[in-house]
């Protein structure tokens, strides 16, 4: 996802959705989030900075 904000002010926002985790940061302006449901996507994209969002769900390897 792509953000407008410095990622530690993000990270702070990050904390009002209960489970989410910024859990790398990328070069301009990305980073890695993972989300505690999909229901949560939603209030992502309400925080403030959040500029894009790309799903990408893990894929299990058999």
């Amino acid at each position: 996802m792509s953000i407008s904000v410095p990622a530690e002010e993000f990270r702070e926002r990050l904390a009002a959705i209960p489970g989410a985790v910024l859990v790398q940061e990328l070069p301009r302006h990305a980073v890695v989030v993972v989300l505690g449901s999909r229901s949560q996507a939603r209030a992502l994209w309400a925080l403030p900075g959040v500029t894009a969002v790309r799903e990408d769900r893990p894929e299990h390897l058999a």
